[in-house]
């Protein structure tokens, strides 16, 4: 699903969705919005308004909103965007304050294209380091099923890599390695061969590494 939002319209339907998510029984209070995005209740009732006439949120006067089915799937491809960048900023570059600010302001800019491209360099994670679930809703993962890590091959057994995981030591790992997208290694006892030299590696480190078998 595509829709042209701005920035503001995204964040709109994300915090409704944050809303909802923490008491799904109940429909999202003007006020309460208004809150999480420190915003004045009439700026939250002119927005809403706009949102509903794209049929994007269900406005009950005096109320609030409910996101409708197409909101809702909108709203968690927005959160998605977030998380992964917010995964790429802290769990890869290591960045410790300001991520979730960062990512916010970055996610807007992240098309479905290239969504896909870090999507897939981060492994297609379920979940980040603090526990938040990753919306699995109109997520492009076409390439997955055909993927193993490099701890569920058998020494000797050859797999083209296929993704990486990059998180903390992970990344100086995989670096020190010069691992690439594409490349050919062979499982050993001990860790992976590239090129015909070994490398010892971890089974926390073989984790992050996906691979199709036998190409």
């Amino acid at each position: 699903m595509e829709t042209d939002l701005s920035r503001g319209e995204e964040q709109y339907l994300k915090r409704t969705l944050e809303a909802f998510e923490d008491n799904p029984s109940e429909i999202v209070k003007t006020s309460e919005l208004a809150s999480r995005l420190n915003v004045s209740p009439a700026s939250v009732t002119e927005m809403i308004k706009k949102l509903a006439s794209r049929n994007l949120v269900t406005h009950i006067p005096y109320k609030g909103s409910r996101l409708t089915s197409e909101g809702f799937i909108l709203a968690n491809i927005v959160k998605r965007r977030q998380l992964l960048i917010e995964i790429l900023l802290s769990d890869v570059a290591g960045m410790k304050s300001n991520v979730a600010q960062l990512a916010a302001d970055f996610e807007h800019h992240l098309d479905k294209e290239s969504e896909y491209e870090l999507d897939k360099a981060l492994g297609f994670p379920s979940e980040t380091l603090d526990g938040r679930k990753i919306s699995e809703i109109e997520r492009p993962k076409t390439e997955l099923p055909m993927s193993m890590t490099v701890n569920e091959l058998r020494s000797g057994e050859t797999g083209l890599v296929y993704a990486m995981r990059l998180r903390g030591t992970t990344l100086e790992a995989l670096a020190n390695l010069r691992l690439q997208i594409g490349q050919s290694i062979v499982r050993t006892d001990t860790g992976i061969n590239i090129g015909g030299e070994d490398f010892a590696l971890d089974a926390c480190h073989m984790e992050s590494i996906f691979v199709r078998r036998g190409e």
